[in-house]
């Protein structure tokens, strides 16, 4: 409960400060379900589809995570957070009869999980996410009562003054990562759960319109054959909802064969870095085209940018690491064979190796 002031103040600077990673969600949802006497606090974004965008819940068996993942499409408490206005205060009385409840096929899950009763309020809506924040009580403490209620009412604001901020925030970062993207040379496909692709390189646009068996329709990116679609699809709804299931893998790759391409484009689907039990709605799924084109520019970037090998050298640099020999590359590049073996040797010095074979391991490892 709160006792002081101070005490009260505390709690809303854990979640301002929360908001620029000055505390973590987790501590000022604590201070929360201290506050109201509560076992626990909950910050959860939803998206119109009722998948779960974020779940941050403070001392809870992991496995509610899963489940509350698994049910939100049929929750009434998330529902009725849907609907309601923001900043309504809701118990579960409010929700539905003590009858109902116990016919209710979510209701009587959470004796399992002694997690029976809440009060809730939804703090924003975005892009059509709702973020909502609750107070949850075991079955010992019962159903809120009209004191703790009331604390509740009075913190929400300012929690939902927080979220604002953070993805006021967050959304700055969003705009550092389209700038980096048009520094990029690999085709990178950036996109939110739902498969909308967000954000992409330059040499991904040119990828979806080149033919290859990747194109975007209705702002998705699709594959074909079907087969390779469904496997795509499933790879980014997993990617993006990683954090919520830590059992599923962190990375999948998927084989894109167009009709009439010798070459498959390889895709690596992994989610977007991020902090744990954080609050975010950017999209979460990376979808990067692997293959010898994308090695290439990526490795000619590195040995640009970190080495100072100049364009000419870069490109040697290629050849040697694609096996070719020094006399291969100088009929190949149309020069004398003194001078690929002269660009070697700055090549050589400038990443710090002393034999030719040395040279070409670290290559391969770019």
């Amino acid at each position: 409960m709160i006792r002081t002031d101070e005490h009260w103040h505390s709690i809303v600077d854990a979640f301002h400060s929360a908001a620029i990673g000055g505390y973590s969600w987790e501590e000022a949802l604590q201070g929360l379900a201290d506050a109201t006497g509560s076992r626990s606090a909950q910050l959860t974004g939803i998206d119109s589809d009722a998948s779960v965008a974020f779940n941050i819940v403070t001392d809870i068996d992991p496995a509610v995570l899963t489940m509350f993942a698994d049910t939100a499409t049929f929750n009434p408490r998330v529902r009725v957070a849907n609907e309601a206005a923001v900043l309504e205060i809701m118990a579960d009385a409010d929700i539905m009869t003590a009858d109902a409840m116990q016919r209710d096929p979510f209701y009587r899950l959470l004796p399992t999980w002694d997690i029976p009763f809440v009060c809730l309020t939804t703090l924003e809506r975005r892009e059509g996410t709702f973020i909502a924040l609750a107070a949850v009580r075991s079955q010992r403490q019962g159903h809120i009562t009209s004191d703790q209620r009331e604390i509740f009412a009075t913190i929400a604001p300012h929690a939902r003054a927080a979220v604002r901020t953070h993805i006021a925030l967050e959304r700055n970062g969003a705009a550092v990562l389209r700038g980096a993207m048009e520094a990029l040379s690999i085709p990178l496909f950036v996109c939110n759960r739902a498969g909308v692709v967000k954000a992409l390189s330059p040499t991904a646009e040119a990828l979806v319109t080149g033919g290859r068996g990747l194109e975007l329709k209705a702002g998705r990116l699709r594959a074909s054959p079907p087969a390779a679609d469904k496997a795509l699809e499933n790879a980014i709804h997993a990617a993006a909802a990683a954090h919520l299931r830590p059992d599923r893998p962190a990375l999948q790759t998927v084989i894109v064969r167009a009709e009439g391409q010798d070459t498959p484009l390889v895709l690596d689907v992994f989610r977007l870095p991020s902090q744990p039990h954080e609050i975010s709605l950017m999209p979460r799924a990376l979808v990067v085209v692997r293959g010898r084109r994308g090695a290439d520019a990526r490795r000619a970037a590195i040995l640009e940018a970190a080495y100072g090998l100049t364009a000419a050298e870069a490109d040697v640099a290629q050849h040697l690491a694609q096996g070719k020999t020094p006399e291969l590359i100088a009929m190949s590049r149309g020069v004398a064979l003194g001078t690929v073996r002269a660009q070697i040797k700055t090549i050589m010095a400038k990443m710090g190796v002393g034999r030719q074979v040395e040279l070409i391991v670290r290559l391969t490892q770019l």
